[in-house]
């Protein structure tokens, strides 16, 4: 199908600029690429025309990290630590879990992306505990039409807690793990989908455990066998000298939070110097940054030391799958510690905020795409991009009488005003309903294979457990 979108007001930022655009045009999207932004276009044969008078026009939001599979634990986690969760999920609930609450998890995650306007998500996938897991997970990544760089985790699930911590599945599981990494890498040179909507890349968080000479073998057989992303959590252990250290850095690494450099105010400081020498970008996720207790989020200095960066919604077990909450949580969060610091020194009040809603919604379009190396395809309405679109309803109760699209949607907008999605020139929410997949099904069968989890896993067996972790270890770091 070819679309023009007919006389909306485009809010982007545009390549090689610092400055966003906001105006009035018409966007001609034909077959998954924008071809013509002007005045007047006229609609040739067999293109639908949208009618987007008052509306906005913006690029789909980019998460840089978030665990899609995740969503099948919805609600559960909002008041956790990170150590506990550490203990109660990753070591406890992620071994456990079933093909079928995997790929469901997966899907709706996928879809609660698309919903938000969110569309392209970096997902680190971390329970391919078997074949069976991952291929149910990228299936269901396929199918939801999402933009996503799927980054099956290179590690075994944990199969005994007490009284030691053991991986017993970690032989066999790392062979059939480089078997698929090159299965899948090899076919298409990283794309998993014929027109590259979905592709391939390594989540790493073994970096510390065992020689380095694994950790070079594994991640540069990664980049050998076509994946297009190197992922790593660090928040408190130090990940970016070990990775630099190892000659592991480079354009096509993100690490996730990196919270720990918030008190890195050495100009000169090596970890920072690392990340802008060797070209590596961040995924900074706020909200759960500061509930659980990882540390303060640092994209804006980030942005300001000349480190790519963008935003992520991480565990949707734990907060909501949008991208408007962590714009405004990093930007409200930047602004309050700056303040403090000028009152706690008694400095002159400044007569305007550095940071503004046009610096957090670039973070969350063009600046993640900047940070998935990726800037070239999505993140601006500009011809010849994929047509990764968002259209707002400006009528709606959230939004009627901003005339401001950047400050509207960085400060007022939900999932509810998301009237249209297009992925790759294909609508997959019209109406503010999904369409490429309906969602019914998919909620029943998620409410039921969530069910099957509390069942397996009730709050007050977590809590025993993470109890009796604590009393004997203290809280774990990661």
């Amino acid at each position: 199908m070819s679309y023009l979108l007919k006389g909306g007001s485009i809010a982007t930022f545009v390549d090689g600029s610092s400055q966003p655009k906001c105006y009035t045009a018409d966007v001609l999207v034909e077959d998954t690429k924008i071809t013509q932004i002007a005045p007047d276009i006229v609609a040739g044969p067999n293109v639908e025309v949208i009618d987007c008078q008052g509306k906005w026009i913006t690029p789909g939001m980019v998460d840089t990290h978030r665990h899609l599979f995740m969503t099948v634990l919805r609600g559960e986690q909002g008041d956790w630590l990170l150590s506990e969760y550490i203990v109660k999920m990753t070591w406890t609930i992620q071994h456990a879990l079933t093909v079928d609450e995997v790929r469901i998890g997966q899907l709706a995650g996928c879809l609660d992306a698309l919903q938000c306007g969110v569309t392209t998500v970096l997902d680190h996938f971390h329970s391919a505990t078997t074949a069976e897991h991952a291929e149910a997970s990228l299936a269901a990544t396929i199918q939801s039409g999402a933009r996503v760089v799927w980054c099956p985790a290179r590690q075994s699930g944990a199969t005994q807690l007490f009284p030691t911590l053991e991986y017993g599945d970690e032989e066999e599981t790392f062979k059939w793990q480089m078997a698929k990494l090159k299965e899948w890498g090899t076919k298409d040179n990283g794309n998993l989908t014929p027109d590259g909507r979905v592709t391939l890349g390594l989540s790493y968080d073994l970096m510390g455990i065992g020689p380095m000479s694994v950790h070079q073998e594994v991640i540069n057989y990664a980049r050998e066998v076509g994946c297009k992303i190197i992922t790593a959590h660090a928040v408190k252990q130090p990940k970016i000298i070990p990775f630099r250290d190892g000659g592991l850095l480079g354009p096509d690494v993100i690490f996730s939070h990196c919270n720990t450099l918030f008190d890195h105010t050495d100009p000169d400081d090596e970890h920072w110097a690392a990340l802008k020498d060797n070209d590596v970008a961040i995924a900074s996720t706020p909200v759960d940054e500061l509930g659980m207790a990882h540390g303060n989020p640092i994209a804006f200095e980030a942005v300001r030391r000349g480190v790519r960066c963008g935003l992520g919604a991480d565990c949707t077990s734990v907060n909501g799958g949008d991208i408007f909450t962590q714009m405004r949580c990093v930007l409200q969060f930047v602004r309050a510690r700056r303040h403090e610091h000028v009152e706690r020194n008694k400095h002159t009040l400044p007569q305007y905020n550095n940071e503004t809603c046009a610096d957090a919604f670039r973070l969350a379009t063009l600046g993640g795409a900047e940070a998935l190396n990726m800037s070239n395809i999505i993140g601006s309405i500009e011809v010849g991009k994929k047509a990764d679109i968002v259209i707002f309803d400006t009528d709606s109760p959230n939004l009627a009488g901003i005339d401001d699209p950047i400050l509207g949607v960085t400060f007022h907008a939900t999932n509810a005003d998301v009237e249209l999605v297009m992925v790759n020139g294909e609508i997959v929410k019209r109406n503010g309903r999904l369409t490429k997949v309906l969602w019914g099904p998919v909620a029943r069968e998620l409410k039921q294979r969530a069910n099957e989890v509390r069942e397996r896993f009730p709050r007050d067996f977590l809590e025993a457990r993470w109890n009796k972790y604590y009393q004997a270890n203290g809280a774990p770091m990661f």
